[in-house]
């Protein structure tokens, strides 16, 4: 029964806002229109803001629905750019609400702050999801990089009428590709910086390694007769 009146007023909620828009939405008109006691609805809903991070939760329950956990035998950026497009699929059953909130925001700065402070925390479940660790000074710039990412390409999403969303992926595929090199580049001066004891660690773990292999490589070709110089 709960679920129910839930699933009711969120209905009623999402009409109305696309009928009346955003500005023009209270919660005494979602409950009356639902046939719904204005005390009942409160214990549910107690602001406008409550149905739009209801909206916010249903897209990231669908995504996590969708999670796959063969994910994680896959490159960071294939398993950041299939999480992320999980998620395009989930809001694909919203897309006219997300499109009326997206541009009732524009002029409404407390429903914007509502939305950034909600996709901060969405952006969580995006990391873990694709097993990429959000921890320390370069986890926080992979994390922003992700975030932004996903922003980009939510624009295009917006507008994106293709029943594949052709035009989404191909803006999230060349960001991210972008963004992996820039955080590459990121982390090589990062590890020059004298305060940046953990990524000169990993600095020196990954060249250690590099110099171990190399030094098996020519192992095997002076076993073999055909050590080279370079």
């Amino acid at each position: 029964m709960t679920q129910d009146i839930q699933d009711r007023l969120f209905d009623h909620f999402s009409q109305m806002v696309l009928d009346q828009g955003w500005k023009n939405v209270s919660c005494a008109q979602i409950a009356g229109a639902a046939g719904v006691e204005i005390k009942d609805a409160y214990g549910h809903y107690r602001n406008r803001f409550a149905y739009v991070t209801a909206l916010i939760r249903r897209i990231d329950g669908a995504m996590l629905e969708a999670y796959d956990s063969d994910l994680a035998a896959e490159p960071a950026r294939d398993r950041l750019f299939d999480v992320l497009m999980a998620r395009f699929d989930a809001m694909q059953a919203y897309r006219p609400l997300i499109k009326s909130l997206s541009k009732s925001a524009r002029y409404d700065p407390m429903l914007m702050v509502h939305l950034m402070a909600l996709s901060r925390l969405t952006s969580d479940w995006i990391m873990d999801m694709a097993h990429i660790s959000p921890s320390g000074v370069m986890g926080q710039v992979r994390a922003k990089g992700a975030l932004a990412a996903y922003g980009k390409a939510f624009s295009v999403w917006l507008d994106d009428d293709s029943e594949d969303m052709s035009k989404t992926m191909a803006v999230l595929d060349k960001t991210l590709k972008r963004g992996e090199k820039a955080l590459r580049r990121a982390e090589r001066m990062a590890c020059c910086l004298p305060f940046s004891r953990s990524l000169r660690k990993r600095c020196r773990g990954e060249k250690d390694a590099a110099d171990s292999q190399a030094h098996q490589d020519r192992s095997v070709d002076e076993e073999g007769g055909f050590a080279t110089v370079s």
